[in-house]
Formats: structure tokens, sequence, C-alpha cells
């Protein structure tokens, strides 16, 4: 059979039977033209949970292992000498995706050559440079795309030879660009007047710097004053450049670390991947960071700038090597409760104080409890409308693997709509009529619109623009289908909320079980979505009764105080943290 490994058609042979490589390979709205031909689809390879959590672990031995190396070649290329933990706060982001996204791909391919069963497939001859992201933010729209898929699948084809192939060469340029989100002409003002701000007001002078922090902008005005700074408001924004890629420098980057096949591959592709910001814009980029920012704080707190700010991790990689202290703060949900979470690992490593919504592990005594920054403004979140809407709250993930934690990865994310599906169909008609599906942001390529539209052309659906707290002002229930942030944000607010997934792929740690047990048993949450549907037909009624129940609001309080945090003394207790951080 011929092999298909991603959804783009051109590389499709469709006069023969077709085995597609997984379910990324079929989009929704191209379903007339699959459906149509002689094709079958791979099982996928991380449908085996355990050996998921295996490989999790696996690949965090690998990133320390990288990381070192490439901390060694960096210093060299870069002619410094920074520490591991430098490196790690400037690349490591990039290395904690990088190196699981690559082995996905990989495992894939070695399913296809065990099958037996693939004769041929095409690939696509690729320049050196031609698919080598600039920041996070460039390599973020990468792999999510059908474009540098292909060009991953191809290269790992090529460079292992585990399967017959024949180059195709269809005269196409893959690039793919950076989205800019679009913004109203007043947000768009705002923001740039906020960040002049940022560029010439004293706030430099702050010995504590707030940079994406998660707390809004009214509540981190009132916290600055309060620790006698200037607001800061918001971070500069450096832009990343766009430069040629230098091969003669990344030549320099010699990895000889691998000790199997996917490592020897890994060798090859981390040189060739590795984001220019980091390698030809270095220099470049160090040194209109350190301009931009504060140039001696004593503490830096962030809950996301870790992730796609450049310019805030060149700064503070400079400045915790030369003696500032960084806080971390918890940004969203998952965290102390999944069994496994790299963001979660990598987030207490980089930090000197990681500050959690309520939990603290054991394995660190870096990990401290404070009011959450993202939950406080849920305190003061509307009350249910008993009239109003059973609001139901969905979550999306790639159709590409892209990250090691306990949620559904790539195409288990068609097993989460069907859940969907399941609770939908046992809903009373009355319940059903009452329904606001509100879909996830970004749909990466599963059309969930239309499903639903071709499902259920009366469900009312929402694309999830507007703010989740102006949709709770007209809902009586919200129903949370994903262990994240939503059904904390409404807990936090005390909002009436039910709760369900499938355990078998959001798997909880055993420190965390005994909490969400107490919800399962006072009907909160559920493992499958009849019982969650039966749930809701018998309350929907009288909501609000029911939620306010003693033994619902005592599980819910217990909850929030491990999982869910916030408190009345707010300001206080984070004033005193942060003052005997900086002393």
């Amino acid at each position: 059979m011929f092999l298909a490994t991603t959804a783009d058609q051109r590389f499709w042979k469709t006069e023969e039977p077709i085995l597609f490589l997984g379910e990324w390979c079929k989009l929704y709205d191209q379903k007339h033209i699959w459906s149509k031909l002689e094709s079958e689809v791979l099982p996928y390879h991380w449908d085996d949970r355990e050996q998921l959590y295996q490989d999790y672990k696996y690949l965090d031995e690998l990133n320390e292992r990288y990381l070192k190396l490439l901390t060694k070649l960096l210093n060299e290329l870069h002619q410094v000498d920074r520490s591991v933990r430098y490196w790690r706060i400037l690349i490591g982001y990039w290395l904690l995706h990088s190196i699981p996204i690559l082995y996905d791909r990989y495992l894939s391919i070695c399913n296809a050559s065990r099958s037996g069963r693939v004769t041929n497939t095409w690939i696509m001859p690729y320049a050196p440079g031609q698919m080598t992201p600039r920041d996070f933010s460039h390599f973020v729209n990468l792999f999510v795309s059908d474009q540098y898929n292909q060009y991953l699948y191809s290269e790992i084809i090529r460079l292992s030879k585990l399967l017959p192939f024949e180059e195709l060469r269809t005269g196409f340029t893959p690039s793919v660009t950076v989205k800019s989100p679009r913004k109203n002409l007043l947000r768009r003002i705002a923001r740039t007047a906020l960040r002049a701000y940022a560029k010439d007001f004293p706030f430099r002078l702050n010995d504590i710097v707030f940079v994406a922090s998660g707390f809004d902008v009214p509540n981190l005005t009132r916290l600055e004053i309060d620790l006698r700074q200037w607001p800061s408001l918001m971070a500069p924004n450096i832009e990343t450049p766009q430069t040629e890629i230098n091969q003669t420098m990344r030549q320099r980057l010699v990895l000889d670390e691998g000790r199997n096949e996917f490592e020897m591959l890994l060798d090859k592709f981390l040189p060739e991947q590795l984001p220019s910001a980091y390698a030809e814009s270095y220099q470049e980029m160090h040194n209109r960071s350190l301009d931009a920012f504060p140039r001696k704080p004593k503490l830096i707190v962030t809950g996301t700038g870790y992730a796609q700010n450049e310019g805030f991790k060149f700064w503070s990689a400079h400045q915790v090597e030369n003696g500032a202290k960084l806080a971390v703060l918890q940004h969203g949900g998952h965290y102390g409760s999944g069994l496994w979470s790299a963001t979660e690992d990598f987030e207490i490593k980089i930090s000197d104080r990681f500050y959690t919504w309520g939990w603290q592990d054991d394995r660190s005594e870096k990990t401290v409890p404070a009011p959450a920054p993202n939950l406080i403004k849920f305190a003061r979140a509307p009350k249910p409308d008993p009239q109003g809407r059973l609001l139901w709250v969905q979550n999306s993930m790639p159709r590409y693997s892209y990250f090691m934690y306990s949620i559904p990865a790539g195409p288990q994310m068609l097993e989460y709509l069907s859940d969907q599906h399941r609770f939908l169909e046992m809903l009373e008609p009355r319940v059903r009529d009452l329904l606001l599906l509100r879909l996830y942001p970004s749909d990466y390529g599963w059309s969930e619109a239309n499903r639903w539209q071709d499902i259920d052309p009366a469900l009312c659906q929402d694309r999830g623009r507007e703010a989740l707290r102006s949709q709770m002002r007209r809902s009586r229930l919200l129903i949370s289908t994903n262990n994240s942030t939503t059904f904390l944000e409404t807990l936090a607010a005390n909002f009436p909320t039910v709760i369900f997934w499938n355990p078998r792929h959001w798997e909880l740690r055993p420190s965390a079980q005994d909490h969400f047990d107490e919800l399962r048993r006072v009907g909160i949450l559920h493992d499958t979505p009849e019982a969650a549907a039966a749930q809701v037909n018998a309350i929907y009624e009288d909501v609000v009764s029911w939620w306010q129940g003693p033994e619902i609001q005592r599980v819910r309080d217990r909850f929030c105080r491990q999982f869910a945090r916030t408190g009345q003394n707010w300001l206080n207790e984070w004033r005193k943290e942060l003052v005997a951080q900086v002393r």
C-alpha cells in the first residue's frame, strides 16, 4: 500500500490503495475526497498509555542529556560561559517540545515499517534551513501545520531508510508564517500606549519585575502600588529578526550523543532545527533584550514569559546568571493533578520559587502555595442565572502530538469528540435546547464547528471569542470536559459546574486522587459522558439548589484550597511573600 503521512494531498497516490499514517491525514472538510479512496489507517502507537508514560520518562532523561551537550556547544559557538540553567531558560522550552515531537513522528514511521504493508511513499527534498524556525512562536506555528510535519516525516524516512520512498519534486517551496492575532483598533492603540510606557517610564528601576505573571491589569496595579513600585503593566516586545541561516555556523554544532537509531536522528535534526534566535541572531537578541528590560532586578516574576516571549528569555536568563531570583507562577490547570507534565517539571527546574494554586510537591521544596493570580478575578464572577443556558465548554488539541503531559495525544482527540457526541445524545430534548456549545478558539484542522453542524444543525454554537465570565452571566450551569483551567475558574467563582472526562486520557497523580474522588462522590466530576448527562438531566431545572447544598459546598471549598486557591486577603499574602524574597 502507498503510505500517506499528512493531510497534504499532493503526497497522496490516489490510484493505489492508501495506508494513512494516522487520523491526522483525514481532514473532516476533505471527507468527500478520502472517503472514496480504498484506504486504511495505522493504529496510533501512543494508544498504549502506559507506553506513553514510559516514553515521557525516557524523553525527560534524554532532554537533560542533550541540554547539557548543547550548553557546551552553544557556549563555544557564541564564545560565552553560561550555565546549564541559563541555556535551560533560553532554549529549554523549545527543546522540551522539539524532542518529543520528533520522537512521536519517528515512532509512527517505525510503526508503518513494522506493519510490512508499505510498498512506497513520496517525500520531498528540503534545502538546509528551509524549515528552520526563527523562534519559539514561529516553531509553534510550524509544528501544528501539515507542511512542517511533511518535512519531519520526509526527513525521518530519508535518513532512517525504514521505508521505500521516491522524492517528489513539486516545485513547492514550503513556508509557514507566524499568524498575528487580529485585534480591534482600540486594543491595538492600548497595547501601543502600554508598550511605550513599558519602554520609557521608571518601572525599569523596580526591584521586583512582573512579566506575563497572570495578574490582570487592575490587580497587578494594586499589588505593585502596595509594593511601592511603579506599575509595569506590559513587558517590552522584542521581535526576532529575519536572519539568513548560516550553515557554516551550524556545522560547528556537532552532536554525537546518539545511543540508538532515534538519538542518531536527533543528532542530525537539532542543529538544523535550532531556532535562529539562539544561533544567528543570538548576540542581537541578547543586546536588544538587555537594553529594553530593567537593568538590575532582584526578583523576576512570571507565569508564561518563559514560553513565547523571546526578549524575556534572553533577559531573565542573563539576570538569573547574575544573581537575580526567578519566580514562576502556575498559570493554568492540570498542574499538581496530572500524572505527568513536562511543562510543570520544566517550570520548577528553571525557578527559584514556583508558586502553585494551593498544592505542594514533596519532590521539590520550590513549590509554594499562593493565591492564584488567574483566579482572583473569578472570585468576583457573576452569579448563575437560574433561567440561563447550559454553557458547554469544549477543548481542542493539535492533530499531531506536540507535548508530553497526561491529556489525549494527537489523534486521540477524536475519542474526546466522540465522548462529547455521546454526552449530547444522552441529554433530554429540553436540556439539549438549553445548550450553548463554546468551542475552543483554535480548531487545529478538526473542523469542529462543521462536525457539530452535521450532527445537530439546531445546536447553538459559539466560537469561544467572548470572555467566559460574560457568558457565565447568562448561564445557570457550566459543563467542563477536560482537566485544564476552566473548571478551576468556575469552582473558584463558586459557579455551578459539572465535569466529565475519560480517565484513560486524563490520568491523575496519586496525591491528587482523593480530592478528585470527592468531586466524583458529590456528582461534580464524572468518568463517562452518560453519567454526566444523567446528572445534568437531573439538576437542570434547579441548579442553584443543588449547588448550594452543604456537602457540595464543603467539597468545593476543600478542593479549591488545594487546586484553586484565592482568598480575600490575597494582596497582603502576595506582598509579604514577594518582599521576603528581595530582602
